[in-house]
């Protein structure tokens, strides 16, 4: 099961994925400053097939 993210996380990650794809990218990277260091920050989005969407739901269950 993926690591479990706060609400805020999963809404700022939602909001970016809308921005990437009506930007019509599917990928991006950046820098972020955090504790002191600096990170790179790569996103990358793949659609999920429809037949493991199951899967992917039960995994939040």
């Amino acid at each position: 099961m993926p690591p479990s993210l706060s609400f805020e996380t999963c809404h700022a990650l939602t909001l970016l994925t809308r921005q990437l794809l009506e930007a019509g990218e599917s990928q991006t990277h950046t820098h972020v400053l955090a504790q002191g260091r600096v990170y790179r920050v790569v996103v990358s989005l793949e659609p999920v097939p429809e037949d493991q969407l199951q899967d992917v739901i039960t995994q939040y269950l």
